[in-house]
This record gives structure tokens, C-alpha cells and sequence, in this order.
């Protein structure tokens, strides 16, 4: 069918092949016939339109080819359309359902309506499917044709209302961080907008980000006086002060945190601390993606400056707003590209392939931008490249009247000298990313690049794809787990009998739950249906596990053409439901976000029963085992269907498997708390613990052979204190010559600067950043105290009380308590924890940490220095205060003289 196509440059589509349309003439006569479809259009007007009050004497003749070429394209194409000639000019049949404007105004109608009705999770899912129609500005590439302004005016107009709509949907359906993101694209777009403003100040508010939301007010008001002389209208004004008076109106504020094709960013991340972060000099692990145009010059010489402008400005969006989508921070726009970070303000584990899904995000929207300017302009070459890059960064802000956060240092400067080495098209990463990406992503090496201003050269790697739905294997198998293991394969063998089952992982990350997953996929075998997903902590659209579960089922993939995944879906569904397809389809198309081909429009309500169908349909061939990964990350819609499948487990043999980090309050605590209350009977929990030293031996064993002499062997045990992941992870660092004995323990090689191997560092900072900021700097202090720390000189050091803090940092299981008597002192839960606070900490900061913390014991224990010798000794080492460090260490070696 042929597809006529006016929201971005003009088009005429058929079989997914854009028509060759002809000159700016030819297209302008197909663009007026399209304005004015299904009636005649007189002759004379199109020649007015196209030359104005002095055409050329064969202007007659040149519109009767023009139309006569059109005719011949269309008339081959077939498909309902047709050019006829028609006294006194022509007219341009156009079937309903092939011009996507119609299409767009209908679905906006439609979630205009829905949004009135109350129902704003299908309003939010009829309006993003409306706006995802648009592939640019109306009518792009006759933007600078009077004919056309009128109609592309009334179109953007329609397309602000329908953003403005499907924003008012998502702010009601607790969806204000996404909003966030778009809005903010939206207000660099139309900086004068104060309705888009408006919109945003409240996303912001509800976010938890009030100060943010002023400062959206304020920038606007500085704008306005510097551009206009004007004030914000009342409307805002009125806004601004229900902020700051926190009114009830605006309804509660949200916790927030900032984490499409691939998922989109879900509104939280559970445990992710409250509002803004404050930004404080710190030395942190950082990802840092620098993303450049490539092509601009040409749009300059062949456009006018606004237009080339416009351009450039929207595509700078779109890739700000795929930083935005994986939880990155946009530091600056330069020229014709950005700089990003992710890690900044809040570290998360999985930093790295937020940056890579952002990159290859990038690429693949950049891509579809530059098919529509050479179909618009015949311009090629239109490209990105990307470079990325993760090591140690010193975070802080820079600037006076509006200071801006940065990340300094050799990470930030090999990120950018990638982008600069990159293809046009490609995407260049550094090799501690290509290592932390390489389980997820097809990465290929490049080798060393020789890049300005580093002496030594750059190993580098080209990110190339993710690899979709591949299972996380451990590099090691699972030990010290006999007991564990005896559970599950009673579990199996329940479910192989025709049972249901419910079976919780639960335990603190590398503690061994993706171990125990795969083993129990092995013990199930052939005998069951296994079914994977698994929550992400940058989000995804709602019940992104499931949906993951239904792609893989089907042999699709995200970003599939739409027509292939509905004729998967119909095709395999279709062997299970046979005339009963369509009732389950509608269902299961509204959890892939997928337009079928029966104009009934998929909504939110019928995807659990749909969803439950479908696997209880599964589960009548063979016994069925759904298993999700982290779902500490889950969103509300995916726990209400996971509690469904809870449901389901009680009537048909299907087993529901979950792993998860306990963090207090999150959705995967309140489905598993669901699951013990409610479905006991069918309940295996297993929380793990740190595996037993002999265990850990077989486990280094595995991994480094007998490469690793007993004694250090046993140093590598003691610090990874029965965790898995650490003890692999050090392992490798000290197979690679990454590690050197610390005393008793083990610290990062002088030339690495680094206290921990990067992969534990991203995962051990991201778990104490989940913390708001209060606890979070407890934790530093706690940490320059030592592994145990006294309560009270924790708190004169902090200054103020700390037993607020403290208690977040004990639930958390950051730290312990050790002792109440004759003192309140506390410890890390694990000796790394503890490397990773201090390995935030600058030089600067501890120094004047480690004076602060011996001034507080010469104080608090002014009568017992003496037990304490050896520790003031080392803070006023650390302090720089070596007179005093030097009189500690003696007083401690003359004490232990006379005791001898």
C-alpha cells in the first residue's frame, strides 16, 4: 500500500521504499495537491504558489509535466490513490488511512479522549503512539515555501497539544521523571514556550526536585527580560509561588531519580536517594561518552543558516534525550555535540552499558535523521561518532554565577580523543569500558591508537551491538552451595510432578544468585520450558521483563520493523489460540506497544489476563519456569503481573523465579513480602551468604589453578570475605599484576592510582550512592575512621548527630554494630565497602578528614591515648602532620619496649 507522509520532509512510501519525488517544483505540486487532497485544485493557484506574481511564460506547460510525472509514479505504485486531471486544474485521490497526518489527528483525538475519561495510562499509550508517527518538522523540506507554512504552523500546533497532553498523562500516572527528560528536549527547542515551562516546573516538583523547578522559573524570567523586556505570565507566576509554598494542588512530590526502541526509562529506581544530589569535590568512577556530528558543513552550504541551524539543534536533542533515556547527565552541548557522564551525580553498577545502550541509541537515531535530509536535500554523509570511555574522574563544580559539574582527568580526555578517532558511524570505547561491556555487547578490538596528548597509546575497542537476550553465564561455577542446590532440584522436581512453585535468590550482589540461576536452569532441563527476563536498573517501558519474555518466545527483537513483529505474533500466537487469537493479541500488543492491523488500538487493561493466558496456554504442553532477574528494579506494573503469575502458580505447573538484592521499599521487597504472606505453601526462599573459606579455595582454584601461592591465596580469600564476584575480581586484578600487598590486605598497583578493580568499584560506590546524602557522607567519614569506628568520634567529626544517618547506613547493611559497651561502636559489613567510600574521598578531603578524626580522639580519649598509640600515629601521617605522627609512632614502639 502506498503511504503518503508529511510529519518530516515529503514523502510517498511504498514497501518501505521512499519514491524519488523530483525537484523542489515537482514536490511542491505533489505537497499543495496533498493540502488539498480529494478536491480539485485549480491550475492557476498552483502556479501562483509555486512562482508568485511573476511566473515564467511555461509555467503552464511545467506544471502539466510536473503533474504528468507524478501521475506515472503513483498510477505504477497503484493502491487507491490517483492524480486525475479535472477542470479547472487537478485533484489527488487520497484513501483514508494513507496519509499519516490523518492517522496522527485520529490517535490524537482518541487520547485526548481517553486522558478526559480518566483512563491515562491508555491516553499516555494512544499519544506516544501518535507522536511516534512524526520523523521531524511538518513539511521539513519545504520549510521555506509560503505555501506550506500555514499547514506545517497548524500541524506543530497539534503536535505541542498532543505533547502537552500525553505529559498531563504521565505526570498522573507517576511517570514525572520520563517527563523530565522530554520536557527539557521540548524547552531547548521552544525556550519561550511557558506552557512547556509550566509543564516541566511541575515534573520537576513532583519529582522531588523543587530547586530544580525555581531554577526552570527563573531561567525562563532572565530570558524574557534579556530577550523581550517581559515578565512570565500570571499563570506562571502563580505556579512559581505554589512551589515554593509547596502546595497541595500540585500533588505529592515523588522520589526521583534520572536514570524507546529499547526500554524507556521507568519513573524510579527503587533506593535511588530522594531529589537533587549535591555535587561536592570528589574522586569518582565515571563513564564519560562524547558524541560529534559529522555532515554539518554540508547542511551550511546548502541551507539557509536557520534551517541548518534547526537541524543540527533537533538532531543535538535527540541525542540528548538518549542520554536521558539511560539515566546520563548532558555536561555540555559543544558545537554540533555533546559530552556526557554517567556515574555523576550517582554512581550505578552497570554505568558502562548505560553509556553503550546510549551510544548505540544514538547511532541508530542519527541514522534515520540522515535517510530523511537526503531524501529532503540529496545531502549524504549526515553521521555520528561517538567515543567512551569509564576510569577514575575528579567530579566538582566549575563556574561562578551558574556553576556546572564536571569530570577531569585522563578518563574524560582518552573519552573525547576517541570520538575524534572514530568512523563516522562508529563508536570507539576504551578498554576498561570494552571489558565491562564484553558479557553484554559485541565489542571488537581495534588495538592502540596514538591519541593527542597522552604519551602512552590507547587500547581501543569498536562497540559494535548488544547482544540481545544473552544469558548472563558466570566465568565460575557455583560453590559452597550443596544445601542450595538440594532445594532447587526438590523444587524441580515438585514442578516436573505438576506443581506450582515459587522460588526467591535473595542476597547482596556477586553473592552468587546468577550462579544458582543457571544451575537451576540446568537441574530443569529439557523436562521444562524455561522463560527469561530481567529488570534493568535504568528502567524500561512497563513490564519490560515480560515483554522481554513474549520477544524471545516469538524469535523478535526490539526495534523491529513493526510489520514483522506483528506477523510473529500472530504466527506463533496464533498455534496456540487458533480463532481465538484476537482476544489475546489485543492484550499482549498493548504490552509490546504494537499497532495492529484490526484498528482496535491497544490499551493497558487487558495485558495481565492477556499475558496469564498465554503462559497458562504454555504451561498446558509442559511445566513452565518464568524467571526474572533483579527484581529490586522492578516498576509497579511488573510486580502486579509477576503477582498474577503468583496467581497462577496455584493452578497450573508453573514456577516463578526471582532474584533479588533486598533493598528496603522497592517493588521486588513488596512482591517477595506478596509471595511469603500469600503463597507460603509454594515458597522456597533462599538468602544467600558469604560462601566458607574452603569453599572460596575451590573457587580460586577454578579460577587461577595454582598459579597463586598459599600464603597469597589466602590474603585474596580474607578480602573478599566469602563474596563470589569479589574474590573473582580481585583474582583477575591480581593475575593481571593490578594488585601488591597492603599490609594485611591488598591495594591497586602504585600505577593505577585505583584502591579497587574498576568493575567492584562501580558496584560498590553504586551501593553506597543509593543513599541520600546525609548517610552517604557518614560513610566517608566512617571510612577514614577505619574498618571499626567509634560512634562518637564519628559523630564530633560530622559535627551534628549522626544517629538518623546511621540508622540508614545499618539498614542498608553498609555497616554493623559491634559493641554498645562500654562504647557505641560500629564496623563495615564488608571490608571493601569500606575501600570503596574512602576511594571517593579526594587527597585534599582526607587530609582534612584524617586532622578532624585525631583531634577527635586526642579529645574523646585524652585519658587513654595510650590505647590508641597506633591509630594517631597513622591519622596525623595521613593529616600531612608528620612532627606528630613521628611522636604517636614512637610513644607506641616505646610502650611495646617496656611490655617486653
Amino acid at each position: 500500500m502506498i503511504e503518503f507522509r508529511v510529519l518530516g520532509p515529503l514523502q510517498v512510501v511504498t514497501g518501505g521504499r521512499a519514491l524519488p519525488l523530483g525537484g523542489l517544483k515537482q514536490r511542491g505540486v505533489l505537497a499543495l495537491l496533498l493540502l488539498d487532497r480529494n478536491r480539485v485544485v485549480p491550475r492557476d493557484r498552483l502556479i501562483d504558489a509555486l512562482w508568485g506574481e511573476r511566473p515564467p511564460a511555461s509555467a503552464a506547460n511545467s506544471v502539466q509535466v510536473y503533474v504528468s510525472k507524478l501521475r506515472r509514479l503513483l498510477d505504477d505504485e497503484s493502491g487507491g490513490a490517483g492524480l486525475v486531471t479535472e477542470a479547472p486544474g487537478y485533484s489527488l485521490h487520497v484513501p483514508a488511512g494513507v496519509l499519516d497526518a490523518e492517522e496522527f489527528e485520529q490517535l490524537l483525538g482518541e487520547g485526548k479522549a481517553a486522558l478526559a475519561a480518566g483512563s491515562c495510562a491508555d491516553a499516555e499509550t494512544i499519544l506516544a503512539s501518535a507522536l511516534a508517527i512524526w520523523r521531524g518538522p511538518a513539511l521539513a523540506d519545504l520549510a521555506g515555501e509560503a505555501y506550506a507554512q500555514s499547514e506545517a504552523a497548524r500541524l506543530e500546533g497539534l503536535r505541542l497539544e498532543a505533547l502537552e497532553s500525553r505529559f498531563q498523562a504521565m505526570l498522573s500516572i507517576g511517570r514525572q521523571t520520563e517527563a523530565v527528560a522530554e520536557l527539557r528536549a521540548l524547552v531547548g527547542l521552544h525556550p519561550l514556550d511557558e506552557r512547556l515551562r509550566a509543564q516541566l516546573m511541575r515534573a520537576l516538583y513532583r519529582s522531588g526536585r523543587q530547586a530544580d523547578a525555581l531554577e526552570t522559573y527563573r531561567a525562563l524570567r532572565r530570558l524574557l527580560d534579556e530577550e523581550l523586556g517581559l515578565e512570565p505570565g500570571r499563570e506562571l507566576r502563580e505556579l512559581e509561588q505554589a512551589i515554593l509554598r509547596q502546595d497541595e494542588s500540585l500533588g505529592a512530590a515523588v522520589a526521583a531519580s534520572v536514570p524507546a526502541a529499547e526500554p524507556r526509562p521507568r519513573e524510579i529506581a527503587p533506593g535511588i536517594p530522594r531529589g537533587p544530589r549535591a555535587i561536592e569535590d570528589e574522586r569518582r568512577p565515571v563513564t564519560i561518552l562524547f558524541a560529534d556530528i559529522v555532515g554539518s558543513t554540508a547542511l551550511g552550504e546548502r541551507l539557509e543558516p536557520d534551517e541548518a541551524k534547526m537541524l543540527v539543534g533537533e538532531c543535538v536533542t535527540i541525542m540528548s534525550r538518549a542520554v536521558d533515556e539511560y539515566g546520563g547527565t548532558v555536561q555540555a552541548f559543544q558545537g554540533d555535540g555533546i559530552c556526557a557522564y554517567f556515574g555523576v551525580p550517582t554512581a550505578h553498577a552497570d554505568d558502562p552499558e548505560r553509556a553503550a545502550r546510549t551510544a548505540l541509541r544514538i547511532l541508530e537515531v542519527v541514522r534515520g535523521y540522515a535517510r530523511d535530509i537526503e531524501a529532503a536535500w540529496g545531502i549524504s554523509g549526515f553521521a555520528v561518532r561517538v567515543g567512551v570511555n569509564t576510569g577514575p574522574a575528579a567530579v566538582g563544580l566549575v563556574g561562578t554565577n551558574d556553576p556546572q559539574a564536571v569530570a577531569l582527568g585522563d578518563a574524560t580526555n582518552v573519552a573525547a580523543r576517541l570520538q575524534a578517532a572514530a568512523e563516522p558511524g562508529t563508536i570507539l570505547v576504551g578498554q576498561a569500558t570494552a571489558r565491562a561491556l564484553a558479557h553484554r555487547f559485541v565489542v571488537e578490538s581495534v588495538g592502540e591508537l596514538s591519541v593527542k596528548g597522552r604519551g602512552e597509546p590507547v587500547a581501543a575497542s569498536r562497540l559494535v551491538r548488544a547482544k540481545e537476550r544473552e544469558r548472563r553465564e558466570p566465568t565460575a561455577p557455583s560453590v559452597g552451595r550443596d544445601a542450595e542446590l538440594e532445594q532447587l532440584h526438590a523444587g524441580v522436581e515438585d514442578l516436573a510432578a505438576g506443581r506450582g512453585r515459587v522460588i526467591l535468590l535473595v542476597g547482596r550482589p556477586g553473592i552468587g544468585k546468577t550462579r544458582l540461576l543457571r544451575e537451576l536452569s540446568s537441574l530443569a532441563g529439557d523436562r521444562v520450558m524455561w522463560l527469561e527476563g530481567e529488570c534493568h536498573s535504568y528502567g524500561g517501558f512497563p513490564c519490560w521483563p515480560f515483554a522481554e519474555i513474549l520477544l524471545g518466545w516469538l524469535g523478535a527483537e526490539i526495534g523491529e520493523p513493526e510489520i514483522a513483529l506483528r506477523t510473529k505474533a500472530r504466527a506463533g500466537l496464533g498455534t496456540l489460540f487458533g480463532d481465538e487469537l484476537d482476544d489475546v493479541l489485543v492484550g499482549l500488543a498493548g504490552l509490546l506497544r504494537l499497532r495492529l492491523d484490526t484498528g482496535v488500538t491497544p490499551g493497558a487493561a487487558g495485558i495481565v489476563p492477556a499475558y496469564v493466558r498465554w503462559l497458562e496456554a504454555l504451561a498446558s504442553n509442559r511445566p513452565l519456569m518464568v524467571a526474572i532477574e533483579d527484581v529490586q528494579w522492578a516498576d509497579a506494573p511488573t510486580r502486579e503481573l509477576a503477582e498474577a503469575v503468583l496467581d497462577l502458580t496455584d493452578r497450573a505447573p508453573v514456577a516463578l523465579v526471582l532474584t533479588e538484592e533486598p533493598i528496603t521499599g522497592s517493588e521486588g521487597a513488596a512482591l517477595r513480602t506478596r509471595a511469603r504472606a500469600d503463597y507460603g505453601h509454594r515458597t522456597t526462599e533462599l538468602s544467600l551468604g558469604p560462601v566458607s573459606d574452603p569453599a572460596a579455595d575451590q573457587l580460586l582454584t577454578g579460577l587461577a589453578g595454582d598459579t597463586i601461592d598459599r600464603s597469597e591465596r589466602i590474603r585474596l580469600i580474607g578480602e573478599a570475605e566469602g563474596n563470589p564476584l569479589y574474590l573473582e575480581e580481585l583474582a583477575r586484578a591480581y593475575l593481571e599484576g593490578a594488585l601488591e600487598p597492603r599490609g594485611r590486605t591488598w591495594t591497586m598497583t602504585v600505577g593505577s592510582r585505583d584502591l579497587l578493580p574498576p568493575t567492584l568499584e562501580n558496584l560498590l560506590v553504586a551501593r553506597i550512592d543509593r543513599q541520600a546524602d546525609g548517610p552517604r557522607r557518614l560513610a566517608q567519614i566512617a571510612a577514614a575512621i577505619g574498618p571499626t569506628f567509634p560512634v562518637p568520634v564519628l559523630e564530633r567529626v560530622a559535627g551534628e548527630s549522626v544517629d538518623e544517618a546511621l540508622r540508614a547506613l545499618l539498614r542498608a547493611e553498609i555497616v554493623r554494630e559491634v559493641s554498645r559497651y562500654p562504647a557505641f561502636e560500629c564496623a563495615f559489613t564488608h571490608g571493601l565497602l569500606r575501600d570503596a567510600a574512602l576511594s571517593t574521598l579526594t587527597a585534599a578531603r582526607k587530609r582534612s578528614l584524617y586532622a578532624s578524626i585525631a583531634e577527635a580522639f586526642e579529645v574523646l580519649y585524652a585519658g587513654s591515648l595510650d590505647e590508641h598509640l597506633e591509630r594517631l600515629a597513622h591519622y596525623h601521617a595521613q593529616a600531612g602532620n608528620l612532627p606528630r605522627a613521628l611522636e604517636y609512632a614512637e610513644r607506641a614502639r616505646s610502650g611495646v619496649a617496656s611490655e617486653a
